[in-house]
Order: structure tokens, then sequence, then C-alpha cells
């Protein structure tokens, strides 16, 4: 071959290497291109300045935190084989690793930072980390033992008495619910961090519906925590989720379908309809006004053609969170979704673009201090 045909040659594949490329080095940026803005006020105390003491738990409304531990989510964490799909491994998973960890990684902050600016609501997912042998949080990826969120949360509730906060283990990947052993090892977990010591147990006596916040907290004098599961035990420390929690899922990446969601969930529940432990397989609960009414306003990137273009340019989940976050709350109908679904549980909780997290938690304290249920 001569001389000028090889160079053109060359040239001809360099240009299709680069072309290959330069999408998939941007597709792997995990950096946030936005300047990263939070609440200069604290909220640590906000239950204990704000509620009544006669408040049923079930009726305070509260920020919530959706996938709340995934905060250590990087390009560098390792794949949870039990949680992620076949997308995420192999060559494909690591072609696409970054764009993955965008739509993976729900909140930009620790527990200790979430707490401090109003979460009171935790959504958790676990996964049991076998080259390691310790509990982790997870999203698709490895985040962080979750031992390190439990002693936060303690670290906080021993600090701030007069506060309380819902832990909800919302999945388990890898373990089936009725599996004791299974269960033993995040009941070992969560004995350990003190947590027990501060949790009302679901054998005292009290409905769910009947608690108050006096009660959890014991008239304001400590930090109170109630945890629910979906695992079938005879733990007092734990509540069944299948009887306490109503939590239903848009799953959509449109804005204006998930707000139609949120009416729709309104309104059934308002009605009366909506049951509670709706997340689970053929569970038939009670009344979800005689439980916890989750919020879960959220988008989710849709597994399509359409779906993962609209995941490529909106970027990240936080990214898509900070807008949709502050548009929720301008909603003419939020306050009356709020009567219906008390725990607004969202990604990128702490986010004050557009003032969101004080802006909500200003319509969360009026809304307790003045609303009779």
């Amino acid at each position: 071959m001569k001389p000028k045909k090889r160079s053109i040659l060359r040239r001809i594949l360099t240009g299709l290497l680069l072309l290959i490329a330069i999408p998939v080095i941007v597709l792997n940026l995990t950096t946030n291109f936005f300047i990263r803005k939070t609440t200069d006020l604290d909220y640590s105390d906000w239950m204990l300045e704000t509620l009544d003491g006669g408040r049923r738990v079930i009726d305070v409304a509260m920020l919530g935190a959706h996938d709340a531990m995934t905060s250590d989510i990087s390009y560098f964490s390792k794949v949870d084989p039990l949680s992620a799909g076949s997308i995420q491994t192999g060559l494909v998973g690591a072609l696409i690793k970054g764009f993955s960890v965008k739509q993976a990684k729900t909140q930009m902050s620790s527990t200790a930072d979430l707490l401090a600016r109003g979460v009171r609501y935790f959504d958790v997912r676990l996964t049991y980390n076998e080259a390691e042998e310790v509990w982790y949080t997870t999203h698709l990826y490895f985040s962080r033992p979750f031992s390190d969120d439990l002693a936060e949360i303690e670290t906080f509730l021993a600090d701030h008495p007069g506060e309380f906060v819902l832990i909800d283990i919302q999945h388990v990947y890898g373990v089936a619910y009725d599996d004791e052993a299974g269960y033993a090892g995040i009941h070992g977990l969560i004995d350990a961090s003190g947590l027990f010591d501060r949790a009302v147990r679901d054998d005292a006596g009290d409905a769910l519906a009947d608690l108050t916040y006096d009660d959890v907290t014991l008239n304001k004098t400590r930090g109170g925590v109630i945890i629910f599961s979906k695992f079938t035990t005879d733990d007092p420390f734990v509540w069944d989720y299948g009887t306490s929690i109503r939590s239903a899922w848009a799953n959509t990446d449109d804005e204006d379908a998930a707000f139609a969601f949120l009416a729709a969930e309104a309104d059934l529940i308002d009605a009366g309809t909506a049951l509670t432990g709706n997340q689970i397989s053929g569970y038939v609960g009670v009344d979800s006004r005689q439980g916890i009414r989750v919020m879960q306003a959220v988008l989710t990137m849709q597994m399509s053609g359409s779906g993962i273009l609209n995941g490529i340019g909106s970027w990240s989940l936080v990214a898509k969170a900070r807008g949709f976050n502050a548009a929720l709350i301008e909603r003419a109908e939020f306050l009356s979704w709020l009567a219906s679904m008390p725990v607004v549980m969202v990604d990128y909780a702490d986010s004050n673009h557009l003032s969101f997290n004080d802006a909500l938690m200003e319509r969360i304290v009026s809304f307790n201090q003045s609303t009779e249920i």
C-alpha cells in the first residue's frame, strides 16, 4: 500500500475511533455540572420546636429521602450483583458504568447531613457484600456499610431529644423475607447500633395509628425511632411493612405523568380504597389512612429507547430531581397532597435549588402546626 493511501486510511480509522471514544467518555463522566446548593439553616430540632405532643405519628408531615443512603456511590463503586441488572455487568456494564452510576445515585449527602437538613424518613435498600461479609446500602452499586448510617442516626438522636426517625427497610436483596437467618444479621446490626433502645415496640399495646409524637419521644425527652421491614418476623422492635405503609410509585420519567399519578394516589387514599403493603405482591393490607402514607415524588429512568435518551439528556437522577423537587412544592395541589401523603419522599432531598429545602421545611412546619387531623 502506498504511503499516501496508508495515511488516508489511518486518518479514517482515527476519526472512527474518536467518534466512538468521545461519546463513551462523555457518557461515563459522573460529575454533575451544577453548583451544589444546600441550605444555611439547621433543621436538627424542627420536631421539638414545632410539633404538638398529641399529634399522631402517621399524620406528621416530614421530608423523606428516597434510596437514602446512596451518596457514596461513585464511578469506582463495585457492582452489587444482587440488585444490578445484566446491563450493569460485563463489557456493556463497563462501557456505560458512569451513566449507570448517575442513574443509581439519588442522594448527595451523608445520613448525618440529611438529618440536619430536616429528613426524618429514610427509604433503605440493603444487600450483603459477600467479599467483605458486611451488609451494605445499595442501589445497583455498593454504597457503604449499613452500620455507618445506623451509627449516624444513633448519634443524631442522642444529641437531639424530641426528634424521631422512620427507617423503612424497603428492599433487601438476595434474602427471602421469610428467612429468619437472613434477617438475623440485620437485626444484629441495628441492635449493636443502640437504636433498639430508642425504638417503639410493636408489642407495646398501641396500634401504629394511635402512636403520638409524645409516645415516640417519651414526652420530648429522648430521640425515638420506628423501624419497618417486609420480613415475616416476630421481632417486637420492627413493625410489619405490610400493615403499616402505603408507598405507591409512578415509575415514570415524565413530570406531568408523575404529578397526575400523585393526584390520583391522593384521591385513592382520601376515598379509603388505597391499602397498605401495596409493594408486596399479592398482599392485601388495611386502609392506608391508618398507616404511614408516602408521597413518592421521584422520577425514574425508563429502560426504553426514548427513556435512555431522556436519561442521557437529563444527565443524572440528582440533576433531574433539582428541578422536579422545586416544581413539586409549587403545585397548587401540593398542600392537599400533603394531607393525603404526609411523607414527602424525594431524590436529592437536601437540594436548595430554587430554595426547595427551605421552602418545603417551611410548608411542613406550617402544615403540622395548622392542620387538625
